[in-house]
């Protein structure tokens, strides 16, 4: 495999492996961007759940709605909080994901087996692993985390 194989490949595996996206552990932003009444799942550092309606976000607490009664929740008692309805997450991580393999595994073939005019293949195959991404990004819906303690797995 020459040079010009080996970097595209190597690059492509680096990008596939750093675009995952995740929430940045003790930031409310993420949930201060929920319209109010938005179900949401909070999970306590105890270990118990509350499902309720989000109302706002103070500085140290968060208001929701449990069963009719207004609840406030400090922010030092919550290991975690997702939305309670199933949704797609960020649809730019399929693509890049899918492009980086496709376009790498077409490298991977053009520099094993292919000629000097095949190289024109990588930007279709990558186009195509994009293609494939954000099929699969679009399909798959599961609760979305916004809120996630510091050290909290």
């Amino acid at each position: 495999m020459d040079r010009k194989a080996l970097a595209l490949v190597l690059v492509g595996l680096l990008v596939a492996t750093t675009v995952r996206a995740g929430v940045v552990p003790g930031r409310w932003e993420k949930v201060q961007a929920e319209r109010p009444g938005t179900k949401m799942i909070i999970t306590l550092t105890a270990g118990d759940e509350i499902r309720g309606a989000y109302q706002e976000v103070g500085k140290d607490e968060i208001f929701v709605t449990v069963n009719g009664t207004q609840r406030t929740l400090p922010k030092s008692g919550i290991a975690k909080i997702t939305t309670e309805e199933r949704r797609t997450g960020p649809l730019w991580n399929g693509p890049l994901i899918g492009g980086a393999i496709g376009g790498s595994l077409a490298a991977i073939g053009v520099a094993a087996y292919g000629g000097d005019s095949d190289w024109v293949f990588i930007p279709v195959w990558a186009a195509i692993g994009a293609g494939i991404g954000l099929g699969i990004d679009a399909a798959v819906q599961s609760r979305i985390t916004l809120y996630k303690a510091p050290r909290v797995d």
